[in-house]
């Protein structure tokens, strides 16, 4: 997530009649492509683009999760597809489950955003809750992650959206990657679930979930256009998130008597390394941001750090494991 990304130029379908082709069933994966526009949808003479195919699936899906290994252009088909629905008039929901290149909140979180139109990018959807998980990568917290995605998709449910669309990381190959997104499918539940990718790469989790009723599974191959990035660059993103999540935050001096710190179990801590990052929760329990720690000073009892979120609203502080030096 997070960087210039071209949205898939098909749509493959297996257990999805595709639209305006009835009766047809897609063929194995890996097959034919049709090339997508990524400037319009429809052509001329009435033809179904693959564009319009994936809208029309995630049109019939209270909730679409998309899948896919870094760099297939998962966050633009997410931004394109929550702008044309949203121009349709329904209420759209978006769940950003990438901890590590978060477009809605900042890196270490699970994000819920609304999206009310058309947005140049995931970042421009208006940021309704958080959830800490506490690193940029899910693998030591693949639980901590899938349940912080299912709380959200659900808190989008009961507000009443429409349509709720889950953009998620790139980890799927390997136990741990099946793992992960086997335990997002499990709490997100999903009607539909958009599978991009080169080749087999995602073919594990897609077979496994084609085994059920539901949900669904649309294959789609990504754009040659698709610009990979490095782990340096992806470094730098994220660098650059919490850079500017922290640009305008106040460095305030909490007594922990007031705003305990606990680790993610619930227990107290007395000690805390500085930079790391910290949940900042509310009084009832809620994620209203994160923080920098400065400093610890035992002495006085009071813990210092940088945060936006205001003074008085801030109940306690959860230690997660990342951390950012400036």
């Amino acid at each position: 997530m997070g960087g210039p990304e071209m949205a898939p130029q098909l749509v493959q379908a297996r257990g999805l009649r595709p639209l305006g082709l009835p009766g047809q069933r897609s063929g194995r994966p890996g097959g034919a492509v049709a090339p997508l526009d990524p400037r319009r949808s429809g052509q001329p003479g009435g033809a179904v683009t693959p564009l319009d195919r994936a809208l029309e699936a995630a049109a019939r899906a209270r909730v679409t999760l998309i899948l896919g290994t870094s760099d297939t252009g998962k966050t633009s088909l997410t931004a394109r597809l929550a702008g044309a629905l949203a121009a349709r008039g329904e209420r759209v929901a978006v769940v950003d489950a990438d901890v590590g290149q978060s477009e809605i909140g900042p890196p270490t979180t699970v994000g819920l955003g609304h999206v009310a139109g058309a947005v140049a990018r995931l970042g421009d959807a208006e940021v309704i809750a958080l959830e800490f998980v506490g690193d940029t990568s899910p693998v030591r917290y693949i639980r901590e992650t899938a349940d912080a995605t299912g709380r959200l998709v659900r808190r989008a449910l009961d507000a009443g959206f429409e349509r709720v669309l889950v953009d998620t990381g790139g980890l799927v190959e390997g136990p741990l990657g099946l793992a992960l997104k086997r335990a997002k499918v499990r709490a997100a539940d999903p009607d539909l679930v958009l599978v991009l990718q080169r080749s087999d790469e995602s073919e594990p989790i897609a077979r496994a979930l084609e085994r059920d009723v539901r949900p669904r599974v649309v294959r789609l191959a990504p754009s040659p256009a698709v610009v990979r990035r490095s782990a340096a660059r992806r470094r730098e993103h994220r660098e650059r998130a919490l850079r500017d999540y922290l640009a305008h935050a106040a460095t305030l001096t909490l007594p922990t008597a007031r705003a305990p710190v606990r680790d993610r179990r619930g227990e107290a801590l007395t000690d805390v390394a500085e930079g790391l990052l910290l949940g900042v929760l509310g009084a009832g329990g809620e994620t209203l941001g994160i923080a920098r720690v400065r400093a610890w000073d035992a002495a006085r009892g009071c813990i210092v750090v940088d945060t936006p979120v205001p003074a008085e609203q801030i109940a306690a502080l959860v230690a997660g494991r990342a951390t950012w030096r400036a």
